[in-house]
């Protein structure tokens, strides 16, 4: 069962929850992928409601249930990361980022999931250096090319934040090359060749 609402969101069972800002963002995403395992049904059934609430763009009430899904189950990274989404739908990138980084943390820094999110919510916090760190330590320690691949993406618009075009091209160049096979990909490729560009004309 999916547990894990992802900043990774399958656009048509989402769409209804992100707003007008985060329209074209939304079209960046593509997968979900399996939360982590719940000890507590209760918890599970908490956290299953809290994305129901959030597909209908009820940030504060999801935000309330994924809190008392989180005090039955205070160590499971798929709440804490639920609730960087949620934060993170909601503008609160401040908060969107905490509890990424708890998610991170807690699961020892496997749960590749929140740093991957991690990675883009920084881009749109502007904090560029964060979120190129916390990319290529994922980039380094995954295997799967669905992690891989977004992580480089949010890596390329990370560099691009810094106006370094040269290295978001080099991301790129390494997407279309080995991620051709990953779902929605075109998605990426078209989008970062238009951002490359544009940062390329202005510098």
């Amino acid at each position: 069962m999916n547990k894990q609402l992802l900043l990774l969101l399958l656009i048509s069972s989402l769409s209804s929850c992100i707003k007008e800002k985060n329209a074209n963002f939304n079209n960046e995403q593509e997968k979900t992928l399996n939360g982590d395992f719940y000890e507590n049904s209760e918890a599970s059934h908490l956290n299953d409601k809290g994305i129901e609430l959030c597909k209908n763009g009820n940030y504060k009430q999801s935000k309330e249930v994924f809190l008392k899904a989180l005090e039955l189950e205070p160590n499971n990274p798929t709440t804490l990361s639920n609730l960087g989404l949620n934060s993170y739908l909601d503008y609160d990138y401040e908060n969107a980022i905490k509890y990424y980084q708890e998610s991170y943390k807690i699961s020892d820094s496997t749960f590749h999931i929140a740093a991957i999110n991690l990675g883009l919510t920084y881009f749109y916090n502007e904090e560029f250096d964060k979120g190129i760190a916390i990319t290529n330590y994922v980039i380094k320690n995954a295997k799967d090319n669905n992690f891989l691949s977004s992580a480089i993406v949010h890596r390329a618009l990370n560099y691009l934040g810094k106006k370094e075009c040269d290295k978001a091209q080099t991301d790129l160049n390494f997407i279309i090359y080995n991620f051709k096979e990953i779902e929605n990909i075109e998605y990426h490729i078209k989008d970062l060749t238009d951002r490359i560009k544009n940062c390329v004309e202005h510098n």
